[in-house]
């Protein structure tokens, strides 16, 4: 079966360059680790799926040029597979934590169906599988057509990006207000709990609907959230679990600032690593997640930093 490899996208990059801008790549084995993965993509092998924020990442990615170059590459490699969005994944994490239905599985969170990166998807957690009839097959080839069109367009709505801007920029706030609290007020207290605090806050919305949504009473949701129970309730979720462990790593770090782009990076790579065969992240939260993975129950993502590692790793697999 092709594995799941989900690409930052800085790794994007590169695969475009591989193909239209060759000399910008730097590090010889960086071109030929790219160069490879394009062939494991065309043959089969491997499928590199897109995200929401693949899309809001293209619109912004410089002139029309390179814009066009960089979707134009994603288009060729991604066979029409997308990775369910983080906040669709999040919810239904909750709800089958509470008891309400079974677990996702990677093919409920990388799938081919229409409209799979939006928030407004609901996936069909009562099959397993590729997604398969005549109105199905109608709805993807529609769907590809849109999300073509949608990542090769120069910009999104207006209003749209004013408000996703401000929930970004509030939920940024949020985390780096703690940060620099807990910097000018050092103590001994467990960081951890406090990570699980603030991911409650984050979430409340999302856990009250998942506590009525599987009917559990509040008693029961009360002691799932109790100090010495919080902690380990997350640590069970792929995706909610790598949220927190990486939020952990950083809230320890007194150095560290959260800004707007950290939402992307932390909440669709953790999604990744919870439900992927292999991530390659950008440097930092690369780092985070392989800290993280050390600490979470398996099995989760093989994370990479780069794509020489990442086929490194594929071809220690291939081998064993």
């Amino acid at each position: 079966m092709a594995k799941i490899i989900y690409l930052d996208q800085c790794h994007w990059v590169t695969m475009a360059q591989a193909r239209v801008a060759r000399h910008k790549i730097q590090v010889p084995e960086e071109l030929q680790a790219a160069d490879a993965l394009w062939a494991q993509a065309e043959a089969g092998l491997v499928r590199l799926p897109l995200s929401s924020a693949h899309l809001v990442e293209t619109v912004h990615a410089g002139d029309k040029e390179r814009r066009r170059h960089l979707a134009q590459a994603m288009l060729d490699a991604y066979g029409g597979w997308h990775m369910v969005n983080p906040l669709v994944v999040r919810r239904h994490e909750l709800i089958s934590a509470l008891g309400g239905g079974r677990a996702l599985e990677s093919a409920d969170v990388f799938t081919s169906a229409a409209g799979s990166p939006f928030s407004t998807y609901e996936p069909v957690v009562s099959e397993c599988g590729e997604p398969g009839g005549e109105q199905q097959m109608l709805d993807g080839a529609i769907w590809r057509v849109v999300w073509s069109e949608l990542l090769r367009d120069e910009t999104l709505p207006a209003g749209e990006l004013e408000a996703t801007s401000s929930v970004i920029a509030r939920w940024a706030a949020v985390h780096d207000g703690l940060a620099q609290y807990l910097r000018e007020n050092p103590a001994r207290r467990d960081l951890r709990l406090v990570t699980a605090a603030l991911t409650v806050g984050d979430i409340k919305l999302d856990l009250a609907q998942a506590a009525l949504t599987s009917r559990l009473k509040d008693d029961r949701l009360v002691t799932l959230l109790r100090p010495e129970t919080i902690v380990g309730f997350f640590a069970g979720l792929p995706f909610l679990g790598g949220v927190l462990e990486v939020t952990y790593a950083r809230l320890r770090d007194p150095a560290d600032r959260w800004v707007n782009n950290d939402l992307n990076d932390l909440y669709f790579l953790a999604c990744a690593a919870g439900y992927a065969d292999y991530v390659v992240a950008e440097k930092k939260t690369g780092h985070l997640l392989q800290e993280a993975n050390r600490s979470l129950p398996a099995p989760r993502a093989e994370v990479h930093r780069n794509l020489r590692s990442l086929l490194q790793g594929l071809s220690s697999e291939d081998d064993s």
